[in-house]
């Protein structure tokens, strides 16, 4: 794990306690400000009207009652505050959690670590819809990691586990808050009095549930603050894990000519477990790095035909030359496709052997007639190209697409500059639908408000610096396809769903 994600989950963990310290002192400044305001109240009283010494000390009794409960309230505060040894305890959990390498170390210390808050903690994968049991221990005992064997329960039963994921957010209660929590109490075993979910999310969805009881009733018995910091901690490790796995796999040429897709990582079981019976996965997608596209190029076959040599001399040098022109001019254009095709038949050919070497057909040569040399014809002028700068020359993806027709572009320009701007409108195709591929509840919602790039702004301004870093100067100035593809893709082809904030294209 990176030192940058040590220290972000660090100052997190720091602000969260200097918030909670900060509300407690709060607390006590006010009620030393009512007290005060209380005897001031009392001063003026005592000046204003002839109070009996016996309604004076009454009054005064019952405002330092009231002051007393108050100072007795806030201290229960400080003492419900993380002290010094929690905090030290969550710190190196967190230090543990963010230096494993595989998504079940990760996984594995998160149960470590959070069982010094609960008498018991246990992890149940989302998968198909299901809560499969993976791992449980006890406070007893935190480092026996036991594997739940076939403990399965649907998220569409009432239990507190599907409560958790449904809602996306932690929960605790009693046992008898959900019909379902006594089915998964028998087939863990105790009769706990209190329970707690905390759910793992990455990527926007929730991944697993982590599962916490206590046997006493009282709900402090389950430190919800400290496993709540940790799952979050943990859900961050198993998403950064993830990604790493993807971003070290090799890609080869046709799996990056293709449209990235979002890649699978299992959860690695630990060694000290024996072949559970219910092998979890995490499915995890990762944000996909831009891989350029490349086209396949069907390789070259050269043939060399044996021609049998002609007597140099016999041959006078004017016959020379008119024979080479008119051999360069019968040569035909052979289509891409018929080439390729023709190529494709020499590789499935049976290979001859080794000491036969196979040589093209000769056709005789036909006798010769001098003629008459025909007037030369002044090629007609081709007209030129416009001019363009010879350092965007190469495209952003590779070579044309043979057998592949590109849409008409929505302005007209030279053939140079067509590849540039096929190659600008393909990149900003693929940008477009990563943003949609990875947010699509934003999308849908965005669409239905008409506030896409609100909700999107980060993905769309990351993706937009992307698009003019890649882009040519002088395809970016004629037409913005990035905006076109907003416009088309996301907002199903009405710019008003992208909202009155997007800052519209950038071409002139």
């Amino acid at each position: 794990m990176s030192e940058e994600l040590e220290n972000s989950l660090q100052q997190a963990i720091e602000t969260y306690l200097g918030q909670r310290l900060r509300a407690i002192e709060e607390q006590i400044s006010q009620l030393q400000t009512e007290f005060g305001e209380a005897l001031t109240r009392l001063r003026e009283s005592a000046a204003s009207e002839s109070l009996s010494g016996t309604s004076l000390s009454a009054s005064i009794f019952a405002h330092f009652q009231a002051a007393r409960a108050q100072q007795l309230t806030g201290a229960a505060a400080l003492e419900k505050a993380p002290s010094s040894g929690e905090t030290a305890a969550i710190k190196r959990a967190v230090e543990q959690i963010v230096k494993q390498q595989s998504q079940a170390e990760a996984l594995s210390t998160l149960l470590v670590n959070v069982a010094g808050f609960a008498e018991r903690v246990a992890l149940f994968v989302i998968k198909n819809e299901q809560a499969i049991g993976w791992r449980v221990c006890e406070s007893s005992d935190p480092t026996n990691l036991e594997a739940i064997r076939g403990v399965v329960l649907p998220l569409s039963s009432e239990n507190l586990l599907s409560q958790a994921a449904r809602s996306r957010s932690s929960w605790r209660g009693a046992p008898e808050s959900h019909s379902g929590n006594r089915a998964l109490i028998d087939q863990l075993g105790g009769n706990p009095q209190n329970l707690a979910a905390v759910p793992l999310l990455a990527r926007g969805r929730v991944v697993a549930v982590l599962y916490a009881d206590s046997a006493s009733s009282d709900p402090d018995t389950i430190g919800m603050d400290a496993i709540e910091l940790l799952a979050r901690v943990a859900a961050m490790a198993v998403d950064l894990v993830s990604s790493g796995h993807v971003q070290a796999a090799p890609v080869s040429e046709p799996e990056a000519a293709a449209p990235p897709a979002p890649a699978v990582s299992e959860m690695e079981m630990p060694a000290a477990a024996e072949a559970p019976a219910v092998e979890a996965e995490i499915e995890v997608k990762p944000e996909p790095a831009y891989v350029p596209q490349v086209e396949p190029q069907a390789p070259r076959v050269f043939v060399e035909p044996i021609v049998e040599p002609i007597d140099e001399q016999a041959v006078p040098e004017p016959l020379k030359a008119r024979v080479a022109e008119s051999v360069e001019e019968s040569l035909p254009e052979v289509a891409p496709e018929a080439a390729a095709e023709e190529e494709t038949q020499l590789a499935t050919q049976p290979e001859p052997p080794a000491a036969i070497e196979a040589a093209p057909e000769v056709q005789p040569t036909p006798p010769l007639v001098e003629t008459e040399p025909a007037p030369e014809l002044q090629p007609s002028p081709t007209p030129s190209a416009p001019s363009f700068p010879s350092q965007y020359a190469a495209p952003l993806g590779s070579g044309r697409r043979y057998g592949v027709t590109e849409p008409e572009l929505p302005l007209e320009v030279g053939e140079e500059e067509r590849r540039l701007h096929n190659d600008a409108r393909r990149f900003a195709r693929l940008l477009v639908s990563e943003i949609k591929l990875y947010n699509e509840p934003k999308v849908r919602e965005g669409r239905n408000n008409g506030d896409l790039y609100d909700r999107l702004r980060e993905d769309i301004d990351r993706s937009r610096q992307m698009y003019d870093k890649r882009v040519a100067p002088p395809v970016a100035a004629r037409h913005d396809y990035f905006h076109q593809e907003l416009v088309n893709t996301l907002a199903e082809g009405d710019p008003a769903k992208l909202g009155a904030s997007y800052p519209g294209a950038s071409a002139l």
